[in-house]
């Protein structure tokens, strides 16, 4: 009897030591011994939307969250001295092309028609400027994609490089996933991934387009404190979404 307790207290002591060094020494969450895994979130690239000339904004159709095609005009700029400006270029041209005829009919010298020739070409290259300018007061969308923020209003200056709105090309998302030191060997560039959300039952491909040359600690954003002191790699995976089902910001679970 003291013979089979023995035993048992042996087994329960040998059970409980391979828990624990599982625990604790066994794979990271998000990865097991024959898959790797990990959870990220679902980002676009994104491009600033800004106007090129100074000018009050007089009407938009600009919207967060809509989905608006390459070219889509965004914001409409006061455009009335640019129309001026190329009703006086265009005036311009006009007697430009009078003068090199009248010079042509008088029969004066060469240089003097090379002279009224030149000033024809300065005029209409005054025409093209101020077209130029009249175009820039309309302001669209470089990229197909989704708005993702307004900043702009109509009544308010619009200048260069001042940002009037966001766009993210919804065919170009990507998750960063942070991968242990002790199972970054098992990633490739090119690898395939399965990505999937709770809002989907779909699974979207995935594929390792970047692997970090160096380890860092895992992000502060990783809830537990014992995760956060380990080593890991950051991998950067493209995700193919033809149904534009994924959105930025979206939290998402990667399955190697």
């Amino acid at each position: 009897m003291v013979k089979r307790l023995i035993i048992i207290a042996v087994v329960i002591a040998a059970v409980g030591g391979g828990w624990w060094a599982w625990t604790t020494y066994g794979p990271e969450p998000g990865a097991t011994a024959d898959r790797l895994g990990g959870s990220g979130i679902v980002e676009a690239n994104e491009i600033a939307i800004s106007s090129v000339i100074a000018g009050r904004i007089a009407s938009t159709s600009a919207e967060e969250g809509a989905l608006v095609a390459s070219g889509t005009a965004l914001f409409e700029l006061d455009s009335v001295i640019l129309r001026l400006q190329v009703d006086q270029a265009q005036a311009g041209v006009k007697a430009a092309q009078a003068a090199l005829d009248k010079a042509k009919v008088d029969k004066v010298t060469q240089a003097e028609i090379d002279q009224a020739v030149a000033r024809v070409d300065q005029a209409a290259a005054a025409l093209e400027m101020a077209k130029v300018q009249l175009e820039y007061s309309t302001v669209s969308a470089p990229i197909a994609g989704t708005i993702t923020g307004v900043s702009a209003s109509v009544g308010e200056n619009a200048a260069p490089g001042k940002t009037l709105a966001t766009i993210a090309d919804l065919s170009d998302l990507y998750v960063d996933v942070y991968i242990p030191e002790t199972l970054i060997g098992q990633v490739k560039v090119g690898m395939k991934a399965s990505v999937t959300t709770d809002s989907s039952t779909r699974a979207f491909e995935g594929t390792v387009v970047r692997i970090a040359s160096e380890a860092e600690f895992t992000p502060s954003n990783v809830e537990t404190k014992d995760q956060r002191v380990k080593l890991v790699y950051e991998v950067r995976l493209t995700v193919t979404d033809e149904g534009f089902v994924l959105k930025p910001g979206m939290p998402v679970d990667v399955a190697f």
